[in-house]
């Protein structure tokens, strides 16, 4: 047995210890990193080299998606969407390319564009009178028109109510069949919102075009300025302090003898001045809402002051100041509007109020319920 050599044996002590080393360094190594890059690498003799040290980047790996392949042939185009949002709108006749100064329709299309400024009135520039007035053209240009005149109404001092009352905007939408509107529906779209009542077309049956449009709602639009200067107590505005009791009195007495001698619009502006004066003042609503009622009556034509006597008894209903009559008034008013389950609500509420009241039942009686 031979002697034991000390540096020998510390020798074969640290060849063991960087061993070991190399071994754990190795294995934290691949188990950083996927097998997959080792097992593709052929199998190498190991050389001396320096053990690299892993740290992980602190940057996450941005995702980054391949190109989709141009798409080949030709692209499906689509026709652009009519909108307001998108709606043309000029400052001048002279831009619009196809109508000259002798042409049918100029003078009132000058009108629209130059007074008003109405939008979606043309398309590239272009009125193409005798095409079609579609559905999406009309909405835009009707609410357009509506802006417009909001906007002049609120210049002279006439709240955004007041507005409303005058300018309904739920009128029925004009019936269309494969995308055409007949003269006749849009017609009566139009005097729903803006009136007058003498608003027609002499061929009802055939389709809108929107040269004739150009003509009927130049009319309609010209109504409503008319309606607001008429509707607007510009010296009163909004923000009047209260009138004199009597004042206010005298007022309702007046309107009251108009609506006698059956001048209802005349009726209307003298309420509209009480309110001015003080907006809970529940007679002049239900007193206009009557004027209104009796005016629908006296002209079915004008179906906006069936719109306008609703929205007045409505108001003395919220009010919680509604008497049988307001309710059996408000009744009429919903079958001239073809609302026969509201308008039966109402009789009914006016026979609770008052159990005699025989318009009411008689009403209820030609709908053939009960009351």
């Amino acid at each position: 047995m031979e002697p034991c050599d000390p540096d020998r044996t510390n020798s074969m002590k640290i060849a063991g210890h960087i061993s070991m080393f190399f071994a754990a360094t190795i294995a934290l190594f691949v188990a950083a990193f996927s097998p997959s890059l080792f097992a593709a690498q052929p199998p190498t003799r190991a050389t001396p080299t320096p053990t690299p040290t892993y740290r992980p980047s602190s940057t996450p790996p941005v995702y980054r998606p391949k190109t989709p392949p141009a798409p080949t042939g030709t692209p499906i185009m689509k026709p652009p969407a009519y909108t307001w949002a998108t709606a043309e709108t000029l400052t001048s006749v002279t831009q619009v390319t196809d109508i000259e100064p002798t042409d049918f329709g100029y003078k009132e299309l000058k009108l629209l564009i130059e007074k008003y400024g109405i939008a979606g009135l043309t398309e590239g520039r272009k009125l193409m009178p005798d095409q079609n007035l579609s559905p999406a053209a009309y909405r835009t240009i009707r609410q357009s028109a509506v802006a417009q005149l909001r906007q002049i109404a609120s210049k002279i001092g006439m709240p955004a109510k007041r507005f409303d009352e005058l300018f309904i905007t739920n009128c029925p939408e004009p019936k269309a069949i494969a995308d055409v509107m007949t003269a006749g529906e849009v017609v009566n779209s139009l005097k729903c919102i803006f009136g007058p009542a003498s608003l027609s077309s002499a061929d009802p049956d055939k389709p809108m075009t929107r040269g004739f449009f150009i003509l009927v709602l130049d009319d309609a639009v010209e109504n409503g300025s008319r309606r607001i200067a008429s509707n607007s107590r510009l010296e009163l505005g909004p923000t009047k302090t209260p009138g004199n009791p009597a004042e206010i009195k005298a007022l309702i007495e007046q309107g009251q003898r108009l609506i006698n001698a059956q001048d209802y619009d005349g009726a209307i502006r003298l309420f509209n001045q009480v309110l001015d004066y003080d907006r809970e003042y529940v007679d002049a609503y239900r007193f206009r809402g009557l004027a209104a009622l009796l005016g629908y009556q006296k002209n079915p034509n004008d179906r906006q002051k069936l719109y306008t006597a609703q929205f007045n008894f409505d108001d003395v209903v919220k009010r919680n100041a509604a008497v049988s009559d307001d309710y059996y008034l408000r009744g009429l008013t919903h079958i001239g509007l073809g609302s026969k389950e509201k308008a039966v609500a109402d009789f009914r509420s006016a026979l609770r109020m008052n159990p005699n009241h025989q318009g009411a039942k008689n009403e209820l009686m030609k709908l053939g319920v009960s009351p």
